[in-house]
């Protein structure tokens, strides 16, 4: 199977997403953030999914709650599939230059090297700490360099796709333990 779908409601949200993971890039995302829709589209394009996602959410208050619950959805939602344990791949884009590893190991971690945080970059990391907690993951992020911020954001969701597009190439879990 390779349809999944989930839904998540809260006193802050109103999530609904549907993935096809033999999908070809195709989405529909509706957020009210279009910062998100964006960013998250170049996930779901260089991830070559099918995906459908809605999100309901008080943004009088903030965007964070809305970040985060589509993490928390997403990684449960990936966490339905299968995917090989590793990958790592890197991406050079116009001034920026960022390394992602996923472990899939049934283990949590996160770790990027962002020593200054400023709001953008501040959800950036909830939306990947979130997703690791939920898709139970270690998670590494390392930028190597960056002068434009919209770049860097937009080529760490883009190397996410990618990153996942190569981990859902094998349909089992490589590990000498038998079970992870």
């Amino acid at each position: 199977m390779s349809i999944f779908q989930v839904r998540r409601k809260t006193l802050e949200t109103d999530i609904e997403i549907k993935i096809n993971f033999l999908g070809n890039g195709f989405f529909k995302i509706k957020t009210f953030i279009f910062y998100l829709d964006h960013i998250l589209s170049q996930f779901v394009n260089y991830g070559l999914f099918d995906c459908y996602l809605r999100c309901y959410s008080d943004l009088k208050t903030d965007t964070h709650h809305a970040v985060e619950d589509i993490a928390i959805c997403l990684g449960i939602l990936f966490k339905k599939k299968k995917f090989s344990r590793y990958s790592t791949n890197f991406i050079i884009m116009d001034d920026v230059f960022v390394l992602l590893s996923i472990d899939f190991c049934n283990r949590i971690f996160y770790y990027d090297n962002f020593l200054i945080l400023d709001f953008d970059l501040q959800i950036m990391r909830e939306f990947f700490s979130s997703f690791s907690k939920n898709f139970k993951c270690c998670f590494y992020l390392y930028c190597f360099n960056y002068i434009n911020k919209h770049h860097l954001i937009e080529s760490i969701f883009k190397l996410f796709g990618i990153i996942f597009k190569n981990l859902k190439v094998l349909d089992s879990l490589i590990s000498t333990k038998g079970i992870l």
